[in-house]
C-alpha cells in the first residue's frame, strides 16, 4: 500500500493483452463473416436475374397474344436470350454461387429449343414457362440478402468497435490484427464455402436417395446438401482464416518498428 496522497504507478499490460470484451466478441462474430459476405453478394445478384427473366417472359407473352409463333422465334427466346442470360449472370457470382448454380443447372446441358419442345409438346407451352425461375433458389437468395447483409454489416461494425476501444498506444496493433483477421477469414471462409459445397454435392449425388431426377424432392435434396456442406465449410474455413490472419497481422505489426541501417 502506498502512502496517503501518493500516486500509485500501474504495471504495464503484458504484450498481446486485449483491453475489452468486444475484442473477444469479435473472434466469435467475425468467423461467420465470410459466409455472410458471400451469401449477401449472391443474394443481391438474384433480383437482377429475376428481373431480366421477367423481360424475357414479357416478350414470350407478347408472342403468345399475337399467335402463329414460329419455331425460330421460340429458338431465339430459349437458346439466345434465356440460355445466354443464365451464362452471363453466373459470371459475377461468388465461387460458391457458381458452384451451386452449376450443380443444379449445368451451362453445358442447358435445354435447347428442340428438347423443350419435345418435353412440353407445343410451342405455346414452352413460351408460357420460358422466363420462370426456381422457387427454391429464390427463397435462398432472399435469406442471403436479409441475413447475409446483416451479418456482414455486423462484422464491419464489430471490427470498428474493437479498434476504437483499444488504448491509443495499442490501437495500431489492434487495427492490424483485426483487419488482417477479417481479410484472412474472408479468404479462408470463401475457400471453405466452395469445398464444403462441393462435398455436399458429391454426397447428394452418391448417397442421397432422391436425386434431381425426382421433381421437387430431388431438387431440395441436392440443394440442401450443397448449402449445408457449404455453410459448414465456410464456418470452419473462416475460423482457420481468421486465426491465421490475426497471427499474420500480429507478426506484421511486430516487424514494423524494425529499422534497417546501412553500414558504412
Amino acid at each position: 500500500m502506498g502512502q496517503p496522497g501518493q500516486r500509485r504507478e500501474l504495471a504495464s499490460p503484458p504484450a498481446g493483452a486485449r483491453f475489452s470484451y468486444a475484442a473477444k466478441a469479435s473472434d466469435i462474430i467475425n468467423v461467420p463473416g465470410p459466409l455472410a459476405a458471400n451469401m449477401s453478394w449472391d443474394g443481391w445478384c438474384r433480383p437482377l436475374y429475376d428481373r431480366l427473366n421477367r423481360n424475357i417472359q414479357q416478350q414470350a407473352n407478347a408472342l403468345l397474344r399475337r399467335g402463329n409463333v414460329t419455331f425460330e422465334e421460340m429458338r431465339e427466346l430459349v437458346e439466345v436470350q434465356r440460355n445466354g442470360l443464365v451464362a452471363e449472370m453466373r459470371k459475377p457470382l461468388t465461387p460458391f454461387g457458381k458452384l451451386y448454380s452449376e450443380a443444379l443447372k449445368p451451362v453445358a446441358s442447358l435445354p435447347t429449343a428442340e428438347r423443350m419442345l419435345a418435353n412440353k409438346g407445343n410451342i405455346e407451352a414452352v413460351l408460357v414457362s420460358v422466363g420462370k425461375t426456381r422457387a427454391v433458389v429464390n427463397r435462398i437468395a432472399f435469406i442471403g440478402r436479409a441475413a447475409g447483409t446483416a451479418g456482414f454489416v455486423i462484422e464491419i461494425v464489430m471490427v470498428a468497435v474493437v479498434i476504437e476501444q483499444a488504448p491509443p498506444s495499442e490501437r495500431g496493433r489492434v487495427a492490424t490484427e483485426e483487419i488482417s483477421g477479417a481479410a484472412g477469414g474472408l479468404a479462408g471462409g470463401t475457400g471453405g464455402y466452395v469445398a464444403g459445397g462441393l462435398a455436399g454435392a458429391v454426397w447428394a449425388g452418391t448417397w442421397a436417395a432422391p436425386t434431381l431426377v425426382i421433381p421437387v424432392v430431388g431438387e431440395i435434396t441436392e440443394s440442401g446438401a450443397i448449402i449445408i456442406g457449404g455453410i459448414a465449410g465456410a464456418l470452419f474455413g473462416g475460423w482457420l482464416g481468421h486465426r491465421g490472419g490475426k497471427a499474420i497481422g500480429h507478426e506484421t505489426w511486430t516487424l514494423l518498428p524494425v529499422s534497417w541501417t546501412r553500414r558504412r
